[in-house]
């Protein structure tokens, strides 16, 4: 205030500029604008020398009641001001602790639902509302298998012997095999006899019962085609996730590749530059994709594909495809239709087991459904060392999400107490307590799993 109060003094006088200064200091009001309204005011008065003290302080007293009324606005203004930011401040703190327990109630939403979604492949997931078939309240289910001899057949018998145990008399459809036993199970519809069953083996089915089937088998793979809607079910463009899973049984069931001594094959990546006529048994896509091999180039040239199994109309005899230059699919010593022709060959040929390409192994083993392994020695005749490849070990026995628990409880509880079964059947099954619920991609029935956690199989 100093350059301004030396204006001030020239103006008003040194005397009436310093008291103003004064009175600004008292009132604690030190304002250039005060000082100034101070000495305009003060130069109003009449100058009487008599009286000019008792005018000052009568001044000085107006001035500062004017001054301290103005400092108790100011202290208003400021209190009213801090208490408007305080309510801001208290306003802005509960929308923040909205918004915190929002987020927090969402986190614990997502976090549930997370926590939900990650255990269902091994619990069972989200359920569908339980409904009891007229054919399992009367205690006869239907189970969608395949052929007598076939691997899933073999199943339904083990299961429906199982069952008679728990006074359940179950009927088995003999051909629902392949995509026709997932398919009617998701799809709630009647078995049907599939085009062509008559030219396998007639003694080996029956006509399908007149009954949507409640339970079924069938391997991983198929059934994980049939859940993502790929493979042989893209044509359907649909997915089917109405499966849970009952138990897990294995099996070994080898990827296999072989060669007639007489066609001097020793690999598999020769058969492409062969020019001669090449007859191949069965196939595998990712193999041919792998070597090369194009199913219309072995018919251009004098040869072509065989069928593995069958003897009717448009199929080949025993004889005919044990003759084959090349055999390529899954194997297992036994005569079931799907593995017979390897049976066939190994006996009325003689055969060049092949090994195959690693990365072509890593690929294999990346399908939905098989792993590494290893052929054993001796297998099959000609098998002279053991060979690595892999297998699809894992299959399924499921019903539908909507099966009543204690449904799927009283078939896991059948299939356990009578294991023994699975050993004195045609194909070799196993049930692994390790591994009989553990199902990575289709859901495990709840029913089942409860059977299961009280045995202690899980946690």
């Amino acid at each position: 205030m100093g350059v301004l109060s030396l204006a001030m003094a020239k103006k008003y006088g040194i005397a009436s500029t310093d008291d103003a200064c004064v009175m600004a200091l008292e009132t604690g009001t030190c304002e250039y604008h005060f000082v100034r309204r101070y000495l305009e005011r003060n130069l109003q008065l009449p100058p009487l020398a008599a009286g000019r003290s008792a005018i000052r302080l009568s001044m000085r007293s107006s001035v500062c009641q004017e001054a301290r009324c103005l400092v108790d606005h100011r202290r208003q203004a400021k209190s009213l001001i801090s208490k408007n930011a305080i309510d801001d401040r208290n306003a802005a703190r509960r929308n923040n602790m909205r918004v915190i327990v929002h987020c927090f109630v969402l986190v614990f939403v997502l976090s549930s639902a997370l926590l939900l979604n990650s255990g269902r492949a091994q619990n069972g997931g989200p359920t569908a509302k339980p409904v009891v078939s007229a054919t399992i309240a009367a205690r006869k289910p239907v189970f969608a298998g395949a052929c007598k001899a076939c691997p899933w057949g073999i199943l339904a018998r083990v299961t429906a012997d199982a069952l008679k145990f728990y006074d359940y008399d179950m009927t088995i459809c003999w051909v629902c095999w392949s995509t026709f036993g997932p398919r009617e199970m998701a799809d709630t519809t009647k078995p049907v006899t599939p085009p062509g069953a008559e030219l396998g083996t007639p003694e080996y089915i029956e006509p399908p019962p007149d009954a949507v089937p409640d339970i079924s088998a069938t391997s991983e793979s198929n059934l994980i085609d049939a859940w993502n809607g790929t493979g042989a079910y893209a044509r359907d463009r649909k997915q089917r996730r109405n499966y849970r899973v009952i138990a897990v049984i294995r099996t070994s069931t080898y990827m296999l590749a072989a060669a007639s001594k007489e066609s001097g094959i020793t690999s598999l990546d020769q058969i492409k530059h062969r020019t001669q006529p090449t007859w191949i048994v069965g196939g595998n896509e990712i193999i041919f994709d792998y070597y090369g091999i194009k199913p219309e180039e072995p018919k251009a040239k004098g040869g072509g594909i065989m069928p593995p199994e069958g003897s009717g109309q448009g199929r080949v005899s025993r004889e005919k495809r044990a003759s084959g230059d090349v055999f390529i699919g899954t194997g297992l010593l036994a005569k079931t239709p799907e593995q017979r022709s390897w049976c066939e060959a190994s006996q009325l040929n003689d055969l060049v087991f092949l090994g195959m390409d690693e990365p072509l192994l890593v690929k294999l083993a990346q399908q939905p459904g098989y792993e590494r392994a290893t052929v054993p020695l001796a297998l099959f005749r000609d098998v002279d060392q053991p060979i690595p490849t892999v297998m699809r070990p894992n299959h399924f026995i499921y019903i539908r999400d909507d099966a009543p628990d204690d449904f799927a409880y009283a078939v896991a509880k059948a299939l356990n107490e009578h294991r023994k079964l699975f050993q004195v059947l045609l194909q070799p099954w196993y049930y692994p307590l390790q591994t009989v619920a553990v199902s990575k991609v289709i859901p495990m029935h709840p029913g089942a799993m409860k059977y299961y956690r009280e045995r202690g199989f899980v946690n």
